[in-house]
């Protein structure tokens, strides 16, 4: 599902403590198709965006713009909710709670987690809420994105055309030894030249191996490491070892195992990713037009002032 993948963290972010409409006495700064969208759902955005409201007075034409912006995402949201319950989509308890708690996993405890959002002014209600929504929000825009199909011809014209965005960095996989100390660094080098297994000069210096799973890292690109220490590993042939190299924690001394050159991907090698670019382009695509045809049919009532 193309938009549930995005990250549910985004719940986060636009509150609302009312879901569904209902009456409120709070002021309404805008109706879509008569719901309300309250100056509390506006008040909650400002505060996830990280800015106060006292702040936001002093700010004139950008203040007014700001408000703008997210009144207008709240009145998307108020779209999408409606249609959404049109089609009877809808997130039960067990699915709410699930990400309720993936999100508390983050926390020692659940008290913890609570604590935030005391702090930020939330509650765990809000949360809740908020998730659901976020939930049917993105359920409705998959029941959207169906339907949508990339043709091979399709896939075929886009990679020709982007043919270097499929370019793959050259990569490695190594072994390391550190170790803080010059002397050492080239006393182990010395006895890997006279024949010493790497793996055995690894073991000796537990404290220092840097490498991953089985003493090695992984096949990894250069820039993962320091401009200076990715130049000296670029010079070290496969299967051999270089070093000492000379990096801000200490001394490495570094086996290369494996190299895999840079190249370009294939189209079938590349062929997944380049279907995956173009579904979701096509459901952006489609998503939008649907946003501007409820928008223009919707009736918006913007009761803001200033």
């Amino acid at each position: 599902m193309i938009y549930s993948k995005l990250k549910l963290g985004v719940a986060l972010l636009i509150i609302s403590s009312f879901l569904f409409s209902g009456c409120s006495r709070e002021p309404v700064v805008a109706r879509v198709n008569g719901e309300a969208v309250t100056q509390k759902d506006l008040n909650l955005l400002l505060k996830h965006a990280g800015i106060k409201e006292g702040k936001t007075q002093q700010a004139g034409d950008i203040h007014k713009a700001m408000l703008q912006e997210l009144t207008n995402q709240l009145i998307n949201e108020k779209l999408m909710l409606q249609a959404a319950r049109k089609e009877k989509i809808a997130a039960d308890k067990k699915e709410v709670m699930k990400v309720y708690n993936d999100m508390v996993k983050a926390f020692p405890k659940e008290e913890d987690y609570l604590q935030r959002l005391r702090q930020k002014g939330l509650t765990k209600d809000m949360i809740l809420k908020s998730i659901e929504k976020d939930l049917v929000v993105g359920k409705f825009r998959d029941s959207l994105a169906r339907g949508v199909s990339v043709s091979e011809e399709e896939l075929k014209g886009y990679y020709d055309n982007n043919r270097q965005s499929f370019a793959v960095a050259e990569q490695l996989r190594l072994s390391i030894i550190k170790t803080p100390d010059i002397g050492e660094a080239k006393r182990i080098k010395k006895e890997v030249d006279k024949g010493a297994r790497f793996e055995d000069m690894a073991n000796k210096y537990p404290a220092g191996h840097t490498g991953l799973g089985e003493g090695e890292t992984g096949w990894i690109t250069l820039d993962t490491f320091p401009a200076d220490i990715a130049k000296a590993i670029t010079k070290i042939k496969a299967g051999t070892a270089g070093g000492p190299i000379k990096g801000k924690e200490g001394y490495y001394i570094v086996k290369v195992l494996e190299k895999k050159e840079k190249k370009v991907q294939s189209f079938d090698e590349a062929k997944e990713n380049v279907k995956n670019i173009l579904m979701q382009q096509k459901a952006r695509d489609k998503f939008h037009a649907w946003l501007q045809d409820a928008r223009k049919n919707a009736k918006i009532e913007m009761l803001q002032k200033g």
